[in-house]
Order: C-alpha cells, then structure tokens, then sequence
C-alpha cells in the first residue's frame, strides 16, 4: 500500500497544473543527442518564456512544468515572459518532432526528490502533453515569431543544449553515489 501512496504523491507532484515553457536555440549536432524516453539533469537554471510564437532557431524546447519561477513582473523592459527553473532541475524527454526543418524536443520538469521514478515509466498523461505539444508546435510553425524572443540578448540566454556540456556530454545523473544506469560514483 506505500507504494501505491508514494506513486499517488509523485504524480501528484509532477502533472496537475503543467504550464508549457518555450526555449528556442540554435543547436546543431548537439539537438541529435536527445532520445525519448531519456532524462537529463541541467546544471544552470533554466530560463524559458510562457510566450510561443513563431520559430527563428532550429530547435524549440517545449518545457511541461508546473514548478517554475514566474520572473515576468521582475522584468525591466525585455517583456521574455521569463520564467526559472532551479538550477540542478531534471527534465524527461517526452518527444521528438520534426516539422518543416524545425525540432521541438518536448520535456517534462521533474520533481527533484523523485527523477528516478520516470526512467522506467510512461504514463497516457504523457501521451496528453506530447499530442498537446505537437499541436501548439503545428500551430506556430506558421506564425511570427515574439518580438521579444528574437533578440540576440533572449536568444544568448537560451543557446546552450540543457543536460549536457560544452562538448556534447551529458551531465550524471546521480542518487546515492549511484548513476541512472547502476554504476557506482568514481
């Protein structure tokens, strides 16, 4: 029965009230590493926009959270619609789309405490949020871009990959000294 509680409390944390975050960059090679079903932990914050507009990079990270900074009314005149994620945040990748020379890589924001539950997991909410995901991206294929998010100070903010370094390596995931995938910290 404690397993059924502790699962109930990670949904619980992780999907009611998800709000879709935008971040576009420019990637290149590095946009190739993601896989579905991978999770990444980012070392930085986060920085995203709750505003989706038209596409001017190559990639688009479609960020489902429901645990952000809402740092809009902070703001001095750069009107991002900026939002934070803590730095340390770990993401799953729910999906990759490929539309019109364009990649949206869909993550889902995971709670700190409990990443390790979605290595091995997938749920129809999932399939919700990517269908939903796919739609939006459908829609602003077509669309201008927000002013705002095309300037080379919001772009600069956004250009780096999120899980991995300079080089194209993603950051450990750790838990107890233990990697995601069973070996022991060295």
């Amino acid at each position: 029965m404690d397993e059924i509680r502790i699962m109930e409390e990670i949904m619980n944390k992780t999907y009611p009230g998800l709000t879709m975050l935008y971040r576009d960059a420019n990637l290149g090679d590095p946009g190739g590493l993601y896989k579905k079903g991978m999770i990444i932990r980012e070392r930085a914050f986060t920085d995203a926009s709750k505003k989706g507009g038209g596409i001017i990079t190559t990639h688009r990270f479609a960020i489902f959270s429901n645990n952000y900074m809402d740092a809009s009314g902070f703001e001095q005149d750069t009107n991002w619609g900026l939002c934070i994620m803590q730095k340390g945040s770990c993401f799953k990748v729910l999906d990759i789309y490929e539309r019109h020379g364009k990649t949206q890589i869909a993550l889902l924001h995971l709670p700190e405490q409990y990443w390790w539950f979605f290595a091995n997991v997938e749920t129809n909410l999932d399939e919700q949020v990517v269908e939903y995901a796919r739609k939006r991206f459908d829609e602003c294929i077509n669309t201008a871009p927000v002013p705002e998010l095309a300037l080379d100070n919001w772009l600069a903010r956004c250009s780096f990959p999120l899980g991995m370094d300079d080089e194209g390596n993603f950051f450990p995931l750790r838990l107890n000294g233990v990697d995601l995938y069973g070996n022991m910290e060295t």
